[in-house]
């Protein structure tokens, strides 16, 4: 058997996979907290008169701190050089992972990352203090991909969509969290240290955490992979005879694939991957593009209030995603191309809305909210369906390639906003625009729903789009058709 047929031996989620995939999914959580932490510590306040005449704010930010308040461009440039940390993180570290193993990468940059965002609280100058937000975006991006793909190749692939749902759930809820500590806690530097020492905890999970049973098994590495299965299974509640009878087929895997570093070059090697490459870098693209372009505007007055409902919006999204990618009338590229649809309408909508001065503001409200629900979900699809394009030689170079566009999006947004007083509706056509353009750009790639995963690129060059695995539950095995519909 291969390693996903030894998953219905091991089990897809049983209880101490539940173990794993909540000390790997709570990282998510952390991430959130790191990812828009600059609304909060970069705020700006309102100022008062105190009674000796002398303005003061009832909370202290980097913008009081170091005197930024005519200089806001620089609390933006600091957001910007993170995202510019998460997008090398995501070209180096998902390489990394690929050659050196996911549990060996992971712990090692999370336990950097929690350092780091430590590390913040103790800056003395805003260029200090951008350089250390570099860094942990580095450190960030790493830790947001190689996390995402640890737990899903610890897990049976029957339940990816689900899981899949729940860690950008995971991360919502992080960001939510963020908007409660700062408005509870009036220093920056406290809400700093607050956001980074609970992530201390989390490195526990490097005592039990395995190395990916799907990453030993395309390395060749047999054996290795079987006892972690079997590890495995034995805290699933298997008896030592069913861990026994959990056996892998010999990997076929020359000298020659044993040593070769798979590169960014690779994902062009022919066709097939190289269209899945380009059609995915845009995809990410236009997905934190929009995400953070919808997510850029204030709600409310209340900044976290505001913070709180952009992030609290995206719970029901995944849901829905949830509900409808695992439906064979939907799947992953129907449900991703109609959330583009429903997003680029969305935002088109609102562009019309400034014609009518009655009513608009709660009906760009709920049209923005529309628009935010289905972006988070597209966003969540292209997480699950990146990880099912990819072969897992090149899984993590193909989605920290690919996501590096994500990166690219998110620093590019504020520009896109900044189109305002040009007229008022032109943010809202680019959003909208680019969105429609990304549904276009999904029905070039395959549908993934019910197809084995692919383990090297020769798997997609065999063109098995056409094969699925079915269960046959009296022999408890897996048996792989092909069909020529």
């Amino acid at each position: 058997m291969d390693v996903e047929q030894a998953f219905f031996r091991v089990g897809a989620f049983g209880k101490f996979q539940l173990l794993l995939f909540v000390s790997l999914a709570t990282m998510h959580v952390f991430l959130g907290l790191q990812m828009v932490q600059n609304i909060v510590v970069g705020a700006k306040p309102q100022l008062n008169t105190s009674s000796r005449g002398k303005m003061h704010s009832q909370i202290t930010t980097i913008v009081t701190e170091w005197g930024l308040f005519d200089k806001m461009w620089i609390v933006d440039l600091t957001q910007s050089v993170f995202m510019g940390g998460v997008l090398v993180g995501n070209m180096i570290i998902g390489q990394l992972s690929d050659t050196f193993g996911r549990k060996a990468v992971l712990y090692k940059v999370f336990g950097l990352l929690v350092f780091t965002t430590f590390l913040g609280a103790f800056a003395n100058s805003y260029q200090i203090y951008a350089l250390i937000r570099f860094v942990a975006g580095i450190f960030q991006g790493g830790t947001v991909l190689v996390s995402f793909v640890l737990v899903q190749e610890l897990l049976g692939s029957s339940v990816w969509t689900i899981t899949g749902n729940i860690l950008p759930a995971m991360f919502a809820c992080g960001i939510a969290l963020l908007a409660l500590v700062g408005s509870q806690v009036p220093n920056w530097r406290d809400v700093c240290l607050v956001t980074s020492l609970p992530g201390v905890l989390l490195c526990v999970g490097y005592f039990y955490v395995p190395e990916s049973p799907r990453w030993l098994y395309s390395q060749g590495r047999t054996n290795e992979a079987e006892k972690v299965l079997r590890y495995i299974a034995k805290y699933n509640g298997r008896t030592p005879k069913e861990c026994d009878l959990i056996t892998l087929a010999p990997k076929a895997v020359s000298k020659n694939e044993k040593a070769k570093k798979y590169t960014v070059r690779d994902l062009f090697s022919f066709k097939e991957i190289a269209v899945r490459t380009i059609a995915m870098c845009y995809l990410w693209f236009v997905c934190s593009f929009s995400y953070y372009g919808l997510t850029g505007g204030k709600l409310n007055p209340n900044i976290y209030l505001s913070l709180a409902l952009s992030a609290l919006v995206e719970l029901p999204s995944y849901v829905l995603c949830g509900i409808l990618i695992d439906r064979p009338w939907a799947g992953r590229k129907r449900t991703l191309f109609w959330m583009l649809v429903l997003t680029g309408f969305a935002c088109i909508a609102i562009m019309f809305m400034h014609a009518d001065p009655s009513g608009t503001s709660t009906t760009k409200l709920a049209l923005g909210l529309i628009g935010k629900l289905a972006i988070s979900a597209a966003f969540s699809i292209v997480y699950i369906y990146a990880s099912e394009l990819f072969p897992t030689v090149i899984r993590n170079v193909g989605m920290g390639t690919t996501s590096v566009c994500a990166r690219v999006g998110g620093i590019l947004y504020p520009f896109v906003r900044n189109l305002a007083p040009y007229g008022a509706s032109l943010p809202f056509l680019v959003f909208g625009g680019a969105s429609l353009l990304g549904a276009g750009v999904s029905l070039v790639l395959p549908e993934t729903l019910n197809l084995p995963i692919p383990d090297t690129l020769e798997d997609v060059s065999r063109k098995r789009a056409s094969s699925k695995y079915v269960r046959v539950d009296e022999e408890d095995t897996i048996e792989l058709l092909s069909s020529d519909i």
